[in-house]
């Protein structure tokens, strides 16, 4: 190949070929005629660290002079060397070249051609940049167990990529761990890094963090040595602290920022409070107009004396059976607008094991498990009755989603900051892929509604307002493939944090 390479390149030098014919060929070989014997010894040497600034100097003028070609050649050859080798950080350095070129699958076969398990934190952060400029986690999730251990260990740049990872992926617990752990590594020093995780805070409307933050940049600028600003007017001119009127400014957009978000929740508060009553009428309207249509149905029969003891009868049963079903409806509605609020201490787990306890019979009935792990030591403060209908809603809905033979899984732990989560699972038929963005909308259910079980479309509709009420939250795990997963987070109130000066950040 490299002889019939070489007569290939006369040709071409000798340019005695048409244009559309040296383009072809460029097009057919591509990064092959880049490669000549002078290229393979070269990328022999590739094959060890110890030759890094020799390759590092070779490369940085490939990139200047825009030679794609060589790029894409010394990658094809070592992704074909099958001699281990002692390049991690020329591989690493070869994969941001071909991330810059945006030859995002030729740089993931590369990666997975490294040495594992991955130790190169650049070739870390890579990956998970590329998978998000992709568009696509798959190759990341493939290779990595993206857990708590993962995120732990991982340096500041891979925490910065795994905000991006846990957004798209929608899990807010991977999301608060490692906003969480920049936050108090990272941020406490390092004015950059601060500056981003401020940003980070601002794209998720979380104005309050944002504003925390805000002030311990401003200490850290404060708090710089002299020679370091003097540097800085030499460099650029201009004194880097701000002044009190940028301040002001900085701090009157974030004040109409939070009013913009304020204003956007405030609108989809009065969309969701149409939405309920629209569908509130018109499941009261069923029964009243039942109780409407069978008064003057009687009314006519005694009209043509046609009325009997067994027709008021029929009508009583029938006004009370429709009564019923408003009551019944009404009190799915007690949770939320019930004015009693009792407020007292109470275990998250004892609350969750009292519900189960009252189901078990039915649980039985269906030879359904329900199984409930976590410390029993959470306190929560609020009303006990009112957090339990989140158990009971959570738990009926699992049921009819199982119908029977199965198993639920309650998992509740405590994170360092005193924030719970609790993981509620079921082995079920999951929820179709349709309705991801229905389920918490008042009224929507895929089932007709049972007298006396709900049905009607509102428990998880409830279990949402009730968590909101504790300061909490619910999201479904989208990825979870046997059964449904939901995702509760509660963070109890607490004072800010605090850096070892004693101030806020």
């Amino acid at each position: 190949m490299s002889s019939f390479l070489e007569d290939i390149r006369e040709l071409l030098n000798s340019a005695c070929l048409s244009e559309e014919f040296e383009r072809n060929l460029y097009t057919l070989l591509g990064s092959q005629l880049a490669v000549d014997k002078e290229f393979l010894i070269f990328a022999k040497q590739a094959e060890n660290d110890i030759n890094f600034e020799l390759i590092k100097g070779k490369i940085d003028i490939w990139d200047a002079t825009q030679d794609i070609a060589r790029v894409e050649a010394l990658a094809t050859i070592k992704l074909n060397t099958k001699r281990k080798t002692n390049s991690s950080r020329i591989d690493a350095l070869l994969i941001q070249r071909l991330e810059k070129l945006k030859r995002y699958d030729l740089a993931l076969a590369l990666i997975a051609k490294t040495q594992k398990p991955y130790q190169n934190k650049l070739i870390l952060a890579s990956m998970l940049r590329i998978c998000r400029k992709k568009g696509d986690y798959s190759f990341a999730e493939a290779e990595l167990s993206i857990d708590d251990e993962f995120i732990e260990k991982s340096s500041f740049n891979i925490q910065y990529e795994l905000v991006y990872y846990f957004q798209r992926k929608g899990d807010d617990k991977g999301l608060e761990k490692t906003l969480k752990l920049m936050r108090s590594n990272s941020a406490t020093s390092s004015i950059p890094i601060a500056r981003t995780l401020y940003n980070f805070y601002l794209s998720l409307n979380r104005f309050e963090d944002a504003q925390s933050i805000y002030k311990h940049i401003l200490h850290l600028e404060q708090n710089r040595a002299p020679d370091y600003e003097q540097r800085n007017k030499r460099r650029v001119g201009i004194t880097p602290s701000r002044s009190e009127e940028q301040m002001e400014s900085e701090q009157a957009v974030w004040q109409r920022m939070k009013e913009l978000v304020s204003e956007q929740e405030h609108t989809r508060q009065m969309i969701a409070l149409r939405d309920l009553l629209k569908g509130f009428s018109h499941e009261l309207g069923q029964p009243i107009t039942n109780v409407r249509y069978a008064v003057q149905l009687y009314q006519k029969k005694m009209q043509k004396n046609l009325d009997t003891p067994e027709a008021l009868q029929d009508l009583l049963s029938n006004i009370l059976l429709q009564t019923n079903r408003i009551g019944l409806l009404l009190s799915r509605f007690s949770p939320i607008v019930s004015p009693k609020n009792e407020s007292e201490e109470f275990s998250v787990r004892g609350c969750a094991e009292r519900v189960l306890a009252d189901l078990e019979t039915r649980l039985r009935g269906q030879n359904i498990t329900c199984e409930i792990e976590g410390p029993p030591d959470f306190i929560l403060s609020g009303d006990q009755v009112q957090f339990s209908q989140v158990f009971y809603n959570l738990i009926l809905n699992a049921m009819q989603a199982i119908g029977k033979d199965g198993h639920i899984t309650v998992s509740i732990s405590v994170s360092n900051d005193n924030g719970l989560t609790i993981v509620f699972a079921d082995d079920g038929p999951g929820i179709p892929e349709e309705n991801f963005q229905k389920i918490f909308e008042p009224f929507f259910s895929t089932k007709d509604p049972p007298s006396g079980n709900g049905g009607e479309g509102l428990g998880l509709y409830i279990v949402w307002n009730i968590l909101k009420m504790f300061g909490g939250r619910i999201q479904l795990d989208r990825s979870y493939r046997s059964g449904t997963k939901f995702l509760i987070q509660i963070q109890q109130k607490k004072e800010g944090h605090r850096n070892e000066s004693g101030t806020d950040y």
